[in-house]
């Protein structure tokens, strides 16, 4: 058992804040922000967010934070492997100890990631209260993890909405797509930006590609799927806004909104 560090006080969790932990039953750490006038009394919505090959967890959570306002939305930053090009393993970019790299030796990081994050989804659960089922979001290379997920762990998720991302079937063969019943109504939006600049534009149509085969591969394996969203005028990045209004939206159709 991985010894969980002490949880951070919520009065250091402010909502334009985030704090980095380690889940209880696994060395995954994560970073974590509650939304404004949180309290134990309620179960509040979860949000997963998985950045770029930067890999900059915190930076691209507070992105998140910062659109958030009052929305009630714990935000989530998991320190996942395998959201960058083909070297997972880049100690500069995370905050894992010596022994825990040495432990990954043999190991796949695709199956590190799978178990880290449920045990990250288990603890937020347990430490803040949030709901059984969380959104996830992630972009670019970060759709490497964020597909991954998906299709190993529909169960997990109450909303994906993936950000123009990479996909090339990293971590998944023909047994790890789950059969779960839930993927079947599980709400999948893909996400893309209307005016990318500089030298993304030239890769666009490259990502465009890679979108186009993830939704390809979730409606065969049973994923119901809607027409990429374009959102204009906006560069490339997370989408925050618009991603947090689609989950919004999620929750309304549901019967669900406000605090």
């Amino acid at each position: 058992m991985v010894l969980a560090a002490a949880s951070p006080r919520p009065s250091a969790l402010g909502s334009n804040r985030s704090v980095a932990t380690v889940a209880a039953t696994h060395p995954m750490r994560y970073h974590v922000s509650l939304p404004s006038g949180w309290s134990s009394k309620r179960e509040w919505p979860v949000i997963v967010a998985i950045p770029d090959a930067g890999r900059h967890f915190a930076e691209n959570l507070n992105a998140f934070a910062k659109e958030r306002g009052e929305r009630p939305y714990i935000l989530v930053a998991p320190e996942v492997l395998t959201c960058g090009g083909a070297r997972t393993r880049t100690p500069e970019h995370y905050s894992y100890s010596r022994a825990v790299w040495d432990s990954l030796q043999g190991r796949d990081d695709f199956a590190f990631d799978d178990a880290g994050v449920g045990a990250v989804l288990a603890d937020v659960r347990r430490r803040w209260h949030g709901e059984p089922t969380a959104f996830l979001t992630g972009w670019e290379a970060g759709g490497h993890t964020v597909w991954a997920l998906t299709f190993r762990h529909p169960e997990r998720w109450r909303g994906v909405a993936p950000v123009s991302t990479n996909y090339s079937r990293r971590g998944l063969d023909s047994s790890a797509f789950s059969d779960a019943p839930e993927r079947t109504h599980l709400p999948l939006q893909v996400f893309r930006e209307g005016h990318p600049t500089g030298e993304i534009a030239n890769a666009m149509e490259f990502l465009d590609q890679q979108m186009a085969a993830a939704l390809a591969d979730a409606r065969s394996h049973g994923y119901a799927t809607t027409p990429v969203c374009v959102v204009p005028g906006v560069d490339h990045g997370p989408l925050a806004p618009a991603v947090l209004a689609w989950c919004d939206s999620v929750r309304a159709t549901n019967g669900v909104t406000g605090h």
